[in-house]
């Protein structure tokens, strides 16, 4: 993917802080010198840049970004910069050098960010949201786990993620000091950093020896050859000066051709389109303890806790038959509620795993079958069978299927084409009324063919007459279409797509470049598709944005922007999408979004506390 297109969508959209959903330790660094020097500790050099933004108010900076193309081609911009973290103020110029039409303005008045293209005129314009008001923000440290700033995560331009190098803390890997050089008239101190499993490094810093700044940048090959893949020079900057709130406002001399327009103001449903007397079943998670010595628990949250916190119940604990040990999945429910399946091990080295069904209303679990590794269970729509694919640990794999009572337990894959092993299990899909198993494969160069595989005798047929693209394909809980991304690799673009099951009047509902879109779901009514969608910025992380869209390609609409996005979940009544975002700035959390007013609110109910993370989400319906 060009540069170019890289460029403009970083500053054109926003994102959040960025974590893991990892076990998480703290862990206390060096305390860091008053000046950085060559003398400086890879522990001093990573807590000044971890506590960099505590070391100034405000900041002004210009400087250049040039990104080094593959094709042997330059992409160069021009940056200006204005930061005023304590008021919520931000100012960001952007003009091409190698094409000098490129012209962008973004800028934050405290309420509000406009994202401009002084090209055409046309502004986007939303709320500046509460997770990203933190001021001097000191992210939290914890081995394993890098916290951006949410601020700059609101920005997105590459010369302004230097003055937040806490985006760059990343403590598994190296910090060596090399050599002293002046930048933008500052002594600056030369960092490489190399991840801790690669053999060369793959930044080369220039920190500003008082404040830890960035004041220059070099991202390096990851191929091991050092090439030289970006650039990002300072070449002014000042600190602490006082700003005149005019500098974060609307430029009086700015002509625009199309009037500013709210992100995702268009509602995706409404009150007479959804089946809505509120909203029923229950959520059930996880919910992690940030500090050693505290377990992992299994909790829920009646789903009245949404629509009506003065009547919402107390957080309930589940009691299970196992210590949380191992990875985590979503408990997978029955359609109509009743049964949960659940793999996982009660051995302490984690092999065999056994497949449990949990009674929700009598709180008992019962084991179904053991194996050494069982992959995350599906359920038919019908609820009379549960598929899921087991691992030897050697290679080998086969896919299984039983009834909610243990019974008939078989291996279903045998029919299936040899030379396509590994195969990856998508989900349930009726055909004829009969319930089937809808498989790919999983190598690289397969290609591509789906099956249908029948629970009832494992017969495998392909799903299609042609061979089409090696995607995921989700089918509609009425089984009456199939969403997929239908990715190019050559020219990167992703293609969502409806389908009926024989691959007839296919639909397309959204476009994009570059990136990745997962997960992909659908509504209970069939009528909805939400998605998240990951662009690829720059080399940080991907910013994440969730979109919601109708079966038939209308009403595409932006619903939630975060970083990393676990699970999206639909309500029963299709009213509320749930968001797990695994990095939000207090932690790994969940959020609903109003599909009908497009308001966003973290879940909340008594006995639920941020000082955890909560992750792994299901609905039981």
């Amino acid at each position: 993917m060009k540069k170019l297109f890289i460029l403009i969508m970083t500053f054109l959209i926003a994102c959040a802080p960025i974590a893991s959903q990892t076990s998480a330790f703290y862990f206390n660094l060096t305390p860091a010198p008053a000046d950085l020097s060559l003398d400086s500790t890879p522990e001093q050099i990573q807590r000044a840049m971890w506590e960099s933004a505590a070391k100034w108010t405000t900041l002004q900076m210009e400087g250049i970004v040039t990104w080094y193309l593959p094709d042997g081609t330059t992409q160069a911009y021009q940056e200006k910069v204005w930061l005023d973290p304590l008021n919520n103020h931000y100012k960001v110029e952007l003009n091409g050098i190698t094409n000098s039409t490129d012209k962008f303005l973004k800028f934050c008045d405290g309420s509000k960010v406009y994202n401009i293209n002084l090209n055409n005129g046309q502004v986007e314009s939303y709320d500046y949201p509460d997770f990203a008001r933190v001021g001097q923000y000191i992210p939290p440290m914890i081995e394993g786990e890098a916290y951006p700033n949410p601020i700059w995560g609101q920005i997105g331009s590459p010369l302004s993620q230097l003055a937040f190098p806490s985006d760059y803390v990343q403590n598994k890997g190296i910090f060596k000091p090399v050599g002293m050089g002046p930048i933008a008239g500052r002594e600056a101190l030369i960092v490489t950093w190399q991840f801790s499993e690669n053999s060369v490094p793959s930044w080369k810093m220039w920190l500003d020896t008082q404040t830890g700044v960035m004041l220059k940048l070099q991202e390096l090959g990851k191929d091991g050859s050092g090439k030289l893949e970006g650039e990002r020079v300072v070449v002014n900057i000042t600190f602490n000066q006082i700003m005149d709130p005019s500098v974060f406002t609307m430029p009086s001399d700015l002509t625009l051709g199309v009037n500013p327009a709210q992100i995702g103001s268009m509602p995706v449903v409404t009150e007479s389109s959804a089946t809505y007397n509120g909203e029923a079943g229950e959520l059930y998670f996880f919910m992690q303890p940030r500090q050693a010595g505290q377990s992992i628990q299994l909790v829920k949250v009646s789903a009245l806790c949404i629509i009506d916190s003065g009547k919402c119940p107390s957080l309930e604990k589940i009691e299970v038959p196992f210590s949380f040990n191992f990875t985590i999945n979503a408990l997978a429910w029955s359609p109509n509620g009743k049964y949960a399946a659940f793999s996982y091990s009660d051995n302490p080295n984690g092999t065999p795993t056994k497949l449990w069904l949990f009674d929700a209303d009598v709180k008992s679990w019962t084991s179904l079958a053991q194996f050494p590794y069982i992959d995350p269970p599906f359920w038919s729509s019908d609820g009379s069978w549960i598929a899921f694919r087991t691992q030897d640990g050697l290679g080998g794999e086969d896919v299984y299927v039983t009834h909610p009572d243990g019974s008939e337990l078989k291996n279903i894959s045998g029919d299936l084409p040899i030379d396509g092993r590994p195969y990856i299990m998508d989900g349930w899909y009726t055909d004829a009324a009969e319930p089937c198993i809808i498989m790919r494969s999983a190598l690289p160069d397969n290609a591509g063919s789906i099956y249908l595989v029948r629970a009832a005798n494992g017969q495998a047929r392909s799903m299609f007459e042609t061979v089409l693209t090696k995607a995921q394909f989700v089918a509609s809980p009425d089984a009456g279409f199939l969403a997929y991304d239908d990715y190019d690799y050559n020219t990167q673009t992703h293609v969502l797509k409806v389908m009926e099951p024989d691959g007839a009047n296919a639909v397309t509902i959204a476009n994009f470049t570059g990136g990745s879109i997962y997960p992909l779901i659908w509504s209970p009514d069939s009528s909805l598709i939400a998605f998240n969608y990951y662009s690829s910025f720059t080399s940080a992380e991907p910013g994440a944005q969730v979109y919601v869209v109708s079966r038939t390609g209308k009403n595409l609409s932006l619903v939630y922007k975060g970083t990393t996005i676990g699970r999206l979940i639909f309500s029963p009544s299709g009213r509320y999408l749930l968001v797990e975002e695994t990095t939000s700035i207090s932690g790994g959390h969940l959020f609903l979004v109003n599909l009908i007013t497009l308001e966003q609110k973290i879940l909340n109910a008594p006995g639920l506390t941020t000082d955890y993370d909560w992750y792994a989400p299901s609905w039981r319906p």
